[in-house]
This record gives structure tokens, C-alpha cells and sequence, in this order.
């Protein structure tokens, strides 16, 4: 099999013009007949480049408003040909089939569409039916066409073309051929996808609809490797901008993950009186998490609830971050920084830390639908977001859970839920905000959390627990929870409640005079 194939023929048909007169101007310049159709005509025919109209290849017109172009035998056969077969090659001289040697298509921007939220009207019109099919069939016989889908590939393929006298070589042909196969997979997979949630519908298949953003220096550990891919919306941080720093790791990317979440979460209680959010994050655990009125404040106390963790952490603003922030965490050791914005002044301090990595990024949204998929050998489990408020808060006990306390409930409750099972956080109404005083996760002994979120407030300075809460992320399996809850002084708890002994647990709080309310919502997190 001969590797070159000659270029003659060239079906153009793009959405993303960028860099489209280079590469036709390319083709022009090797004698290339240029086929091409709607928008794409008009575009080379108004920069001076001739073209044939697809009617003259199909011998039909352009119908149904712009829905019927390419989709033809004529086309189809001319692209899936075998150039190396008697019998296809004897069949298509004998229906007059001209080979086509390269196919340029990049697809209708669904994606743009959904990123607007576009009604379905839109949505349906912007699914390319005609693209695929034509770059379906060209990479199907990568022996002899070359598909090109992405701009990005222009200039490989112009540098073969080049350095061949107007040739493909089949090594570009394979690589073109396979990213065609997985442009229209992606494509389809978010087409499907959104489909999906615009019908209320359950797949029984699961699509990744992604595109590789970047590979990174290693994984979690430097001797596993890893990458970044980006969904369709947008938003969130595999979308956010860095302006400082170096590339984010693996092991960053998952910590400002969960440090945006957690903050965007707090966000929904801002009010006029506490607008200022601020998390710490290590190892996907808030160590340290704030709702004040001034985005230092709210710093401050973020950083309190565990300064010794904070050292080398993930810190999270729902506000823009200032210059006096900016001077307050000069001294201080910090791997990255998320905050819808930043001041000049603020930059011009940070621009000292040149390894400080600070990422643009807006607070995500309560509404939002996302899909949590995790991998387990031989396939994945999938669920939706944990989102929303808890909203019921039934006091249990003799002694009325605190109504004044809702607000600090609920703000411990968003801590609690981003820290990893078993998991206990300890909150207070500090004089300037709400603020997580300690907090223990990730033991299998909810117990040992308890101590754990003890220990760290009291080592904080927090001597007193008589006015924290205690926000476990599960019920109390027994009674022993709340009895090591009041020897370290606690006296208000929240739990999901739900277990076979919760009256059991109940009477064990009105034993001990503690304030004992059930959410009945569980936020376990592994």
C-alpha cells in the first residue's frame, strides 16, 4: 500500500472559520479543487478563493433551510471508496464518483449553544447531522483520506502537504482519524447528555462528554500520570483562569475543587450583616472555614481554626481579594488562591510568590445539576451533587435546640458535608462571624472524630464548648456519642438522626441536659 496519497479534491465545511483562508489559501497554492457549501462558500468566495458548490457534486440544491447541503451518495460514496480495491474502483467509475482526497469539517457549535443556555428549538437546530456523517466517512478510510476536524491541525497538515508536493503521509492520516472518531463522540456524548436532562430522562448509557485542557507533570504521585479535561459549560475550575503561578498539580486541582465547593455552599447564607466567606482546605478537608462581615475577618477566623494545617493549604474567597488580604498572607505559606478577582494591588504584592498560584473563579451555582462519577474496578458509580439546604430542624430533646442558632446549624451542616466520613465539625458564633473551631474526619470510629474536633478547638483556645455546635455528618449509631460529646463540654448537637437507637440517644441527651436536633439528612462523604 502506497503511505502518500495525493491531495486533488478537498470537502470544506467548518463552524470555526479560525485559520480557514490559510489553510484553503494552502490548497490553492497545490492546485487543490476546493468543494464547499453555505457559510464556508461564502467565506472563501468573499477572500477572492474560488470553490466548487456542493450542488455540483450532489446534483441537488440546498433544502429545508440549510438542513439538507452534503448528505448524499454522491459524497458519501466519494469518500468511502476503497482506492486500493478493483471492484470499488471499477463501481465508481461506472457512477461517475470522483474521489475525495481530504475532508477540513469542524462541527455546529452545540456546545456554545448549551454554555448560553439556548432553548431546545436551538439546541435541536445546532445538532450537525451532515459534519458527522462526512467525517465519519472519510476517517473510516484513513488509507486514503485525511480528515481534518480541528484548527489546530492546520498547520501539520499543511507542513505535510509541504514537504510531499501535496501529499498525506498514512501516519497523519491514522492520528486525523482518530481524533475525528473522538470529536464526534464527545460531540454526540454532550448532545445525548444534555438531551437527557432537557427530557428528564435516565440513561442506561454513560457519556463523558470532555476534551483534554492540558496534561499534567504527574498524578497524585510523581510516578502515575495525569490530565485535565474540560466539560461543555464552561464553569467551574477545570474552566477558571489562572493569572499567577505555577501549573496547578494533580493533588492542587482536587483540593481547590473541594475548597470551591465548600465555599460556594457558604455562599447561598451571605446576608447583609455576614457577606464574606473564606475556606481552607488540605488534602480535600476544610481545616479552617468562615462566614464574617470583611473578607480579612472572615480570614482570620479561617485560618484560626487550624494554623497549623493551614501551612501549605488551598484558600478560597467568595469575594475579591484586596490588597489587605494580599499583606496579611505575605507571611504566610499558601499553594493557591481562588477569588472572583483580584485588585492591582493585591497582584502587585503576590507578584513577590512567584510559585503562588492565584485562580479567577466565580462562585458555583446552588441550581447547578452536575454528575459525580467515580471509578471502581470494572466500571463507575454515578450519583448527583449532594446539594440544598437542610431545611428541618426538629429539636429531639427537652432542652430546645437554640431557633437563634439556625444560621450557625446550617453553616456547620455545609462545613460538615465537605469533610470526609466519619465526620465531626465543631462551630461557634465568634464576635466578627461563624467560624469552624475543629473539626475530625476520615476515621472509621465516628468517636474518634469526636475527640479529634475536641482537641483541635481546645488546642485553638476554645476552652469552652458549652456554646459551639456539634454537626455530625451521619446518625449516632449509640448513645456513647453524645456521652463523650458532653465530657468535652459540648451541649448543642445536630445529626441526621435515623438509627435504631436514636431514643436511646435521645434520653441519653435529656440525661445530660444537651440540646439534640435531627436534620434527617445524611452527608456522608468517602
Amino acid at each position: 500500500m502506497n503511505e502518500l496519497k495525493k491531495i486533488k479534491r478537498a470537502l470544506v465545511s467548518v463552524s470555526d472559520k479560525s485559520g480557514l483562508e490559510r489553510v484553503a489559501l494552502g490548497l490553492k497554492k497545490l492546485n487543490v479543487e476546493i468543494i464547499s457549501s453555505g457559510g464556508t462558500g461564502k467565506f472563501l468566495e468573499e477572500r477572492g478563493i474560488s470553490y466548487t458548490p456542493i450542488d455540483k457534486v450532489t446534483g441537488n440544491p440546498e433544502a429545508f433551510g440549510g438542513r439538507m447541503k452534503t448528505l448524499s451518495f454522491q459524497v458519501g460514496s466519494a469518500l468511502l471508496f476503497r482506492r486500493n480495491n478493483s471492484q470499488d474502483i471499477l463501481e465508481a467509475n461506472e457512477l461517475g464518483i470522483e474521489p475525495i482526497d481530504l475532508v477540513i469539517c469542524n462541527l455546529y457549535p452545540f456546545d456554545q449553544v448549551v454554555q448560553r443556555n439556548g432553548d431546545l428549538d436551538e439546541l435541536v437546530e445546532n445538532i450537525d447531522i451532515g459534519g458527522p456523517t462526512m467525517i465519519r466517512a472519510a476517517a473510516k478510510n484513513f488509507e486514503s483520506v485525511c480528515t481534518c476536524t480541528n484548527p489546530g491541525q492546520y498547520d501539520l497538515l499543511l507542513d505535510c502537504l509541504e514537504n510531499t508536493s501535496g501529499n498525506t503521509d498514512l501516519a497523519l492520516r491514522k492520528n486525523f482519524s482518530m481524533e475525528a472518531f473522538r470529536s464526534t463522540a464527545a460531540y454526540d456524548g454532550l448532545i445525548a447528555n444534555v438531551l437527557e436532562k432537557e427530557f428528564n430522562a435516565e440513561s442506561r448509557t454513560l457519556t463523558l462528554a470532555a476534551k483534554k485542557s492540558s496534561s499534567l507533570r504527574y498524578g497524585e504521585n510523581p510516578h502515575q500520570r495525569g490530565w485535565v479535561y474540560q466539560d461543555h459549560s464552561g464553569e467551574g475550575l477545570a474552566h477558571a483562569r489562572p493569572i499567577q503561578g505555577k501549573p496547578m498539580s494533580y493533588n492542587n486541582l482536587l483540593d481547590a475543587d473541594a475548597a470551591l465547593r465548600c465555599t460556594s455552599d457558604l455562599h447561598t447564607l451571605v446576608n447583609d450583616n455576614l457577606n464574606s466567606v473564606v475556606t481552607v482546605v488540605k488534602h480535600l478537608n476544610p481545616c479552617g472555614a468562615a462566614l464574617a462581615n470583611e473578607p480579612l475577618e472572615a480570614l482570620k477566623l479561617a485560618w484560626d481554626g487550624d494554623p497549623i494545617s493551614a501551612f501549605g493549604s488551598i484558600i478560597c474567597f467568595n469575594r475579591p481579594v484586596q490588597k489587605d488580604i494580599a499583606e496579611w498572607l505575605s507571611k504566610k505559606f499558601v499553594e493557591v488562591i481562588i477569588a472572583p478577582d483580584f485588585s492591582v494591588e493585591a497582584l502587585e504584592l503576590f507578584a513577590n510568590k512567584k510559585n503562588l498560584r492565584l485562580i479567577k473563579s466565580n462562585m458555583l451555582s446552588p441550581e447547578r445539576s452536575e454528575t459525580m462519577v467515580r471509578s471502581i474496578s470494572g466500571g463507575w458509580v454515578v450519583q448527583n451533587e449532594d446539594l440544598g439546604k437542610d431545611l428541618e430542624f426538629q429539636s429531639m430533646s427537652k432542652k430546645e435546640f437554640p431557633r437563634e442558632n439556625l444560621n450557625l446549624g446550617q453553616f456547620g451542616i455545609f462545613v460538615g458535608k465537605h469533610l470526609r466520613s466519619n465526620a465531626i465539625a465543631l462551630v461557634k458564633s465568634m464576635d466578627n462571624g461563624l467560624a469552624l473551631i475543629g473539626a475530625g474526619m476520615g476515621n472509621p470510629n465516628r468517636l474518634i472524630s469526636l475527640l479529634q474536633a475536641a482537641d483541635k478547638a481546645k488546642e485553638n483556645g476554645h476552652e469552652s464548648l458549652e456554646e459551639a455546635i456539634l454537626i455530625s455528618d451521619a446518625f449516632f449509631p449509640f448513645k456513647d456519642t453524645v456521652e463523650a460529646a458532653h465530657k468535652v463540654g459540648v451541649r448543642n448537637i445536630i445529626q441526621p438522626g435515623g438509627s435504631i437507637r436514636d431514643e436511646e440517644v435521645i434520653e441519653t441527651a435529656n440525661e445530660l441536659d444537651i440540646s439534640l436536633a435531627f436534620t434527617g439528612r445524611r452527608h456522608f462523604r468517602h
